[in-house]
């Protein structure tokens, strides 16, 4: 064997990740103690030294902070990385941008990518799919605070800076409702994350408290961009009790509802209302304009950097949860 044995040759030795046997050799995390006793025989076996100069430089603290996100495109998350880059770029940070495209493989690989980059931080947006967050022990484990934004795992004790999304439909139902609309329906996404479904809650609870029925056949799930809205709407209006408002997950959906409507021939908001929810730069590029509920994205930047580096510098020591307050944006469409 060569000389220079690395961790790495240890786990290729035993058929198991690199990051185990770097818990194992430190005595850290959560590692069967048989799978500790036999990773520290095979690095005996195969002569590894820890690499002490390496380990100094791991364990300072570098300028870098890591943000990941499960999707760059969307606007959302787009304005929240440009925004939290100058934030941190400006207090002398550098930032490197991962994204997840959904997949929670992925996401763990970025993860445990993260520790070899030595970033000081996290913050994180997690992926429709993903409801635990047992691979950012890894983080734990190399004493990497990080915080969650927007979309967090179900049940997650760490830090985190979410959007009252509850509210926010609440807020777009009673808006339509104050406005003489009695048939609003919701157009979702078939995503199961719980933002989408604090949503749904909001417009359900909505609908309840102004006296008006629940009916299952006004609300609609599909994808997640400009064509479904088109075609969701398009569903919504075939059926017999046809909706005089229409609540939409994301403002690119909205913006397909308007284009499905004005196509049909329908006035928008006199015959159909509709209320997006992003404030999306594209909702003022329609006709009409569309209304939307705000999601604040420069409060939670400000909130996600502040509460992060309150970590770093042990001066927040355990779980804290803010929440942003949405507001809703009118314009022409409702």
């Amino acid at each position: 064997m060569k000389n220079n044995i690395t961790i790495k040759d240890v786990a290729r030795e035993l058929g198991i990740h690199h990051v185990t046997v770097s818990r194992a050799l430190r005595d850290t995390g959560s590692v069967k103690k048989e799978t500790r006793e036999l990773i520290k025989e095979k690095a005996n076996e195969l002569g590894y030294k820890p690499n002490r100069l390496a380990q100094d430089f791991r364990n300072k603290r570098s300028n870098v902070l890591a943000v990941v996100v499960p999707d760059i495109r969307p606007y959302f998350f787009a304005k929240f990385v440009s925004d939290f880059m100058e934030t941190a770029q400006e207090a002398g940070y550098t930032v490197m941008i991962f994204q997840s495209s959904e997949k929670p493989g992925v996401e763990k690989e970025i993860i445990d990518s993260l520790i070899g980059y030595r970033v000081s931080g996290v913050v994180a947006s997690v992926t429709k799919d993903t409801i635990h967050e047992g691979h950012f022990d890894a983080l734990k484990d190399e004493n990497i605070p990080y915080v969650f934004f927007d979309r967090a795992p179900e049940e997650s004790r760490a830090s985190q800076v979410v959007v009252n999304n509850y509210q926010g439909a609440y807020d777009a139902v009673t808006a339509m409702v104050e406005s003489g609309k009695s048939r609003i329906a919701y157009i979702s996404t078939h995503y199961q994350h719980q933002i989408f479904a604090e949503r749904l809650a909001g417009y359900k609870q909505a609908l309840k408290d102004h006296g008006l029925p629940d009916n299952p056949n006004l609300v609609a799930e599909g994808g997640f961009f400009m064509k479904d809205g088109f075609n969701l709407a398009k569903q919504l209006m075939a059926s017999k009790e046809k909706p005089n408002g229409i609540l939409a997950v994301r403002d690119e959906i909205g913006i397909g509802v308007i284009k499905y409507l004005k196509n049909a021939g329908m006035r928008v908001p006199e015959d159909v209302a509709v209320i997006g929810f992003d404030n999306d730069p594209m909702g003022i590029a329609c006709e009409p304009e569309l209304t939307t509920v705000q999601q604040c994205i420069p409060s939670m930047v400000s909130s996600s950097f502040d509460l992060l580096l309150g970590h770093m510098d042990n001066k927040v020591m355990g779980f804290e949860k803010k929440i942003i307050e949405p507001k809703i944006i009118f314009r022409g469409s409702a």
